[in-house]
């Protein structure tokens, strides 16, 4: 969260939390492979720092984008979605975990693939305004 503080208003909304989804993908997808448990700790700590990274961009970025009549609507369906992932989550790791690390990194790095193609296709950047 700090660092996006310094590269939100240089690289952009847009740009920053691509950039922090490509940090999350990455590093899941370098967790099927890891073995070793401080390296592990370590990645998932990345990992968590990146997306809260994301959602701090988004809760910047929301109140730039929707005018004010919509702002509420706008930030609470970005905050209703970020719940139905957490909701979900608990599952994916746990059932999924049992079954594969591979499939279960998988399926959260695939989404965080997702999340950056989404990222990039945002049609408003407010940088510099």
């Amino acid at each position: 969260v700090i660092i996006t503080m310094f590269i939100i208003d240089k690289l952009g909304r847009k740009y920053t939390a691509a950039l922090e989804f490509v940090i999350t993908a990455v590093f899941f997808f370098l967790l099927i492979i890891c073995t070793d448990r401080l390296t592990m700790t370590i990645f998932i700590f990345i990992v968590r720092g990146a997306i809260s990274g994301a959602f701090q961009t988004f809760y910047v970025y929301t109140p730039e984008v929707y005018p004010t009549v919509t702002r509420a609507l706008g930030l609470g369906c970005c905050s209703g979605i970020a719940r139905v992932g957490a909701m979900i989550t608990p599952f994916v790791a746990q059932v999924l975990l049992k079954e594969s690390v591979a499939l279960s990194m998988g399926v959260y790095g695939g989404m965080s693939v997702i999340c950056i193609i989404a990222s990039l296709m945002l049609p408003i950047e407010t940088k510099g305004r």
